[in-house]
């Protein structure tokens, strides 16, 4: 039987369901041992728009593609009981991957090609199905739909199924976050790179067929990506969600970016009659007050920053600082695993080496973009970009001559050993406390929740959907409808700005005034005494309700 088993997977090896099968194993392992979260409070608001737990029901998500929104409505209507949001992005992820275990298993002999695979599932695995992040999801998916089509392309038999399973995955992570998605593939331009360099020793007389076969993959691609991008703009013509759109691109300059100093800038800050208590409270995102955090103000501090311009300085600066960085990121030490790897076990060529070092020189030149918009070593951006580097070396070592089986078994155990290193900070049994946290807080949102007599506003910091909720815990439809928060990106969406309305709230910060139906949460509730005071009622004062949970709940009172 033993025999059996093992001849039938050794026919089956280079199959798309070997590749899904290998992948659906090593992502239960990592979910068993490890405990998933969301690693930024984006996701959990994406999931809440699909699931209506703010009363808000909306597929305008503003940083993914509509055409996403849509689908987790129609998930969340089918049953609200099971966690769409996460199990879709899995799905997504488990494809991607597999389209990497696919692809290696064909390019390489025998077992080569997962031993691969499991390394590079070490690798990025833990970034992608614990540690989950949407822009993550663009860049991983986006990597392995240009390294599926490379090696369509590369094939002697076009495959209609592989051809739709790379653009499909190409849409995705475009439909996922759209700039991650176009880094991440122009970082794939080292294989393509290295396939044009091998394509007329590798296709003798078939060059112009080649080529064109992947122009037109690419093209394709390409063509789908502009017109699930044009339905997404299609569904922000509304005068309100162009509002918004002009809002949130001036507030992400400066709230992502930075504001201007206050003590370096002063006289724009007073010209705006933005006080020193104004500035603490903006930019620690407490910035929804319409009437004074207006799009006007937001673009005199914008350009009050526009007048950096670029100067030499700024790469030498760059210089000086990149190589050290990266000895601090995890994901660059993949990539030269990956690299030792080439050296040690794959075949060496010019044209290997030229594509490598183009991959290089773009590397650089992304993070030196990234530096200067001040996006630099952000965790979420750099293992899409990371993710396309090892992609590319993958795809140069599987042009070459295949591992020994006992030297894939010692490099998987090695690897896997060592990246316990960084999973061991998520083993379930490392985070037993989380569950109970998680109660905890929960209790403290379901107290809110169920007191649908108050309205419940809330500083940032103070409460979080993040603790209380897990990728795959249910939120409940209506539960928090009676509750917003200062700040966040969402908070001025036009479904927001109408469930605010509803309860009689236009201007937080004016109207919680002497409002017997609003509790305020806050941690710093002199720093917001003194706004209120400043703006709206000099005699204002906080009156103090009672302790929920963790947080103070206050009134004002004039």
């Amino acid at each position: 039987m033993g025999a059996q088993w093992a001849e039938t997977v050794r026919q089956k090896r280079r199959s798309p369901g070997f590749a899904v099968c290998v992948n659906l194993l090593a992502m239960a392992v990592m979910v068993l041992l490890m405990r998933p979260s969301f690693e930024t409070n984006d996701d959990i608001v994406f999931a809440e728009f699909g699931s209506g737990l703010r009363g808000v029901k909306d597929a305008h998500l503003v940083f993914q593609n509509y055409i996403l929104g849509l689908l987790y409505r129609l998930l969340y209507q089918v049953t609200g009981r099971l966690p769409w949001y996460t199990i879709v992005q899995y799905a997504v992820l488990l494809a991607a991957f597999s389209a990497v275990t696919y692809v290696l298993m064909n390019r390489l002999e025998g077992y080569s090609g997962l031993y691969l695979s499991v390394i590079f599932l070490c690798c990025f695995g833990y970034e992608a199905y614990i540690h989950i992040q949407f822009t993550k999801t663009a860049g991983i998916a986006a990597g392995a739909a240009v390294f599926l089509l490379l090696y369509l392309v590369s094939r002697e038999r076009f495959a209609v199924w592989e051809f739709l399973w790379g653009i499909s995955l190409g849409l995705l992570g475009f439909l996922y976050r759209e700039d991650q998605f176009w880094a991440s593939s122009a970082l794939m331009a080292g294989a393509g790179v290295y396939f044009l360099l091998t394509l007329r020793k590798k296709y003798p007389g078939k060059q112009l067929r080649k080529l064109g076969i992947c122009a037109g993959s690419f093209l394709i691609l390409l063509i789908s990506v502009a017109a699930v991008g044009a339905v997404d703009s299609h569904m922000y013509d509304e005068s309100q969600w162009k509002d918004y759109q002009e809002f949130n691109g001036l507030r992400s300059k400066l709230l992502d970016y930075g504001f201007p100093d206050y003590d370096s800038s002063m006289e724009i800050y007073r010209e705006l009659g933005i006080s020193r208590e104004a500035y603490e409270l903006y930019k620690t995102w407490n910035f929804n007050d319409p009437e004074r955090f207006t799009a006007d103000t937001m673009e005199e501090l914008v350009q009050e920053k526009a007048g950096r311009t670029f100067h030499i300085s700024q790469v030498i600066s760059f210089l000086k600082r990149f190589p050290s960085d990266l000895s601090k990121l995890s994901m660059a030490w993949f990539g030269l695993a990956f690299l030792a790897a080439w050296l040690i076990f794959a075949r060496k060529s010019p044209g290997a080496a030229v594509s490598l070092l183009a991959e290089g020189i773009l590397l650089c030149a992304v993070y030196f973009y990234l530096y200067y918009q001040g996006r630099y070593m952000v965790n979420r951006v750099d293992v899409g970009i990371w993710c396309s580097v090892c992609l590319v070396v993958l795809w140069i070592i599987s042009d070459g001559r295949s591992l020994s089986g006992k030297a894939g078994v010692i490099l998987c155990i090695i690897v896997f050993a060592a990246s316990q290193l960084m999973w061991k900070d998520d083993w379930r049994i490392t985070t037993a406390s989380i569950p109970e946290a998680r109660v905890s807080q929960r209790a403290v949102l379901e107290t809110i929740g169920t007191d649908k007599d108050h309205v419940y506003l809330a500083k940032s910091g103070t409460v979080s959907e993040i603790v209380c909720y897990g990728p795959f815990d249910r939120m409940p439809e209506n539960l928090l409808d009676n509750l917003y928060w200062l700040g966040g990106w969402e908070c001025r969406t036009p479904g927001i700005v109408k469930k605010m309305e509803e309860h009689g709230i236009v201007n937080p910060y004016r109207d919680m005034i002497n409002n017997d139906r609003v509790y305020l949460i806050d941690n710093q509730i002199d720093l917001t005494l003194a706004y209120i005071r400043q703006y709206y009622d000099r005699n204002a004062e906080a009156v103090f309700v009672r302790t929920l949970g963790n947080v103070d709940l206050y009134q004002i009172k004039s």
